[in-house]
């Protein structure tokens, strides 16, 4: 049975749940994604913390939103090399389907 996650300081925000919520179906592909999604959320945490409208702010989500892109691409690769299940493969595509477009969303145009 799997331990609740506990509540955290940034969860009202959707685009930080998302990442969380993708741990399980990147770490189901292999550890070394892992690193990254940490990465992207502490770039998430460093935005959040930093003042609205800054360039601090900016910067961190773009490098939080470039990390989950980097994790789109090898899911991708995942899929097409058939590294993993496709239910897995499936799973770890809609959550970072999800992050992108939530992060993406802090982003201007």
């Amino acid at each position: 049975m799997p331990l609740p996650r506990p509540a955290h300081p940034l969860d009202h925000h959707p685009s930080f749940r998302a990442v969380i919520d993708a741990a399980p179906a990147i770490a189901a592909l292999g550890g070394e994604l892992i690193g990254t999604l940490a990465i992207a959320c502490s770039d998430l945490a460093h935005g959040f913390a930093s003042p609205p409208d800054s360039k601090r702010r900016l910067a961190a989500h773009r490098r939080a939103w470039f990390g989950v892109r980097q994790l789109d691409r090898a899911v991708t690769d995942a899929a097409r090399r058939r590294r993993a299940p496709a239910d897995v493969i499936s799973r770890a595509q809609r959550a970072i389907d999800r992050a992108d477009v939530l992060i993406g969303a802090l982003l201007p145009v």
